[in-house]
């Protein structure tokens, strides 16, 4: 079967569905089984079973179906592709967001209860990891010393200031294609100086 006869077939069972043929839904999420696969594997980025993936991918498609309109020239697998895309990337951020973890949750230990944070080792804390953070922005200074005064100017609107890269652009009055050239050459300059 070429594909315009089974985009015809496609279309043929779409308008059955459309119109509360149980068995043409069947059929239509049959189809369209190995999109919704694809879809919740590359969009969805949290912990769900399969078979709960699958049957969130099935009643977008069911929406889609109630909510598609033919006069907008839209076609109706396009619709569906980018209604998964969008629900699977949303139910994704939910599970991920669900899933993260609070620093101010308690954690039993054999002295005293204590919180996620109270465990968590701070370098700098130390000695040690306080000269060498020193060191570090030492090696930092000597290195913005050897930027041009254009990459200076960059670098420090838009690390000091907070300025984002079209707004330097107009600040300074250059191209924005300027302004991130000058600040990748100097984000360069710095690495090598800084090895």
């Amino acid at each position: 079967m070429n594909k315009k006869n089974s985009q015809e077939l496609f279309n043929r069972w779409l308008d059955k569905a459309k119109n509360d043929d149980v068995k043409a839904m069947e059929i239509v999420m049959e189809m369209l089984t190995p999109l919704v696969i694809s879809s919740a594997r590359k969009y969805f980025l949290g912990d769900m079973p399969y078979e709960d993936l699958m049957q969130e991918g099935y009643l977008v498609i069911a929406e889609c179906m109630d909510q598609f309109d033919d006069d907008r020239g839209i076609p109706f697998l396009g619709y569906v592709k980018t209604m998964l895309r969008f629900h699977f990337m949303d139910l994704g951020r939910k599970t991920i967001k669900e899933q993260c973890d609070s620093l101010d949750r308690p954690i039993k230990s054999a002295d005293d209860d204590i919180t996620l944070m109270d465990v968590i080792a701070d370098e700098e804390a130390s000695a040690d990891g306080a000269m060498l953070h020193d060191e570090k922005m030492k090696a930092l200074m000597q290195g913005i010393k050897t930027l041009s005064p254009r990459e200076l100017q960059v670098i420090s609107l838009n690390y000091y200031v907070g300025l984002n890269m079209i707004e330097v652009a107009r600040e300074l009055g250059i191209a924005y294609r300027t302004v991130v050239n000058t600040k990748v050459h100097a984000l360069r300059k710095l690495e090598v100086y800084l090895r």
